[in-house]
């Protein structure tokens, strides 16, 4: 993502959550970002594209902050999967996604629905995997079926709070009474062996999301464009960062629990600099390589 892009979306998100998707034109984007209509369409083909890029840069900053709690604990720590899950609400609520996500409940937009649900499965998918680490190998069989159900548990209860017209409370409290009774709710599974959710509609499912990182090439040339940034260059603590960890994946088996431990540090350095959103992108990508190298 460069600079331009990035100033782009900006715009059109506070002009979403200000007006609502449907409400806000071309034209309100162009001015807001105070660019050309060509400079607009060498980044993006439609109002629906940077509403894409919003929700894509959501997931990864949500995905960023949940490997950060990660770092140093145990992968069954309960109260850290209870802390992961709540990452993605709070930076819905910090960002005012929740007006932007009212706005396109009823869009008829192929390509935005196509991304929402591709969202949907992706969380799904990223919490059954978590519930296996935190609960043991044997309930892998049941855990997409019980994914399904806390966050089912979550969101209406939150919703029947919201609707109440309760403002004040906690949503880790409900994310953590929704682990408990899912806890609960695992043993009768493994004891039955009945699940709504089959092998055959969990491979069909996972071949609609896109899991597979950059390659170690890829990252070592995104990470090269980078630090050729002025606005990187010009902030010498975030340079550092950025070099050392260009020099370590160039190396022949570079040391990924080392680069773990400072990619807080990389995103954190750049955080309300221009190039934010480059460098958020460009340590989910780490993160996601990591994961599948070690």
């Amino acid at each position: 993502m460069n600079l331009r892009k990035t100033q782009i979306i900006n715009a059109a998100r506070d002009l979403f959550i200000d007006k609502g998707f449907t409400n806000t034109s071309m034209t309100d984007i162009i001015t807001a970002a105070q660019i050309s209509k060509g400079t607009f369409y060498n980044h993006f083909t439609s109002k629906s594209e940077c509403l894409i890029a919003i929700l894509e840069e959501s997931r990864a900053e949500a995905t960023l902050l949940r490997n950060e709690l990660a770092i140093g604990s145990k992968l069954a720590d309960e109260d850290i999967l209870a802390r992961q899950i709540g990452v993605f609400m709070r930076i819905n609520k910090e960002r005012n996604l929740v007006r932007i996500f009212e706005s396109i409940y009823h869009s008829d937009d192929k390509e935005i629905q196509k991304v929402v649900n591709l969202h949907h499965l992706t969380e799904l998918d990223w919490l059954s995997n978590r519930l296996v680490e935190v609960h043991g190998e044997e309930v892998k069989p049941y855990s997409y079926e019980a994914a399904v159900l806390t966050f089912g548990m979550i969101h209406h209860v939150i919703r029947i709070i919201v609707g109440s017209g309760e403002t004040q409370f906690e949503p880790e409290r409900i994310i953590r009474r929704s682990l408990a009774n899912i806890k609960a709710i695992l043993p009768n599974m493994l004891r039955t062996k009945e699940v709504s959710i089959s092998v055959e509609m969990l491979d069909s499912i996972r071949n609609n999301i896109d899991l597979s990182p950059l390659t170690q090439a890829a990252l070592i040339s995104e990470f090269e464009l980078f630090i050729a940034i002025n606005s990187v260059k010009n902030n010498p603590e975030g340079f550092e960062y950025a070099v050392f960890i260009l020099a370590e994946l160039q190396k022949e088996t570079p040391k990924y629990h080392i680069i773990q431990s400072i990619l807080p540090g990389f995103r954190q350095t750049f955080e309300k600099t221009p190039v934010s959103g480059v460098s958020k992108e460009l340590a989910m990508h780490l993160w996601h390589y990591i994961k599948t190298a070690l």
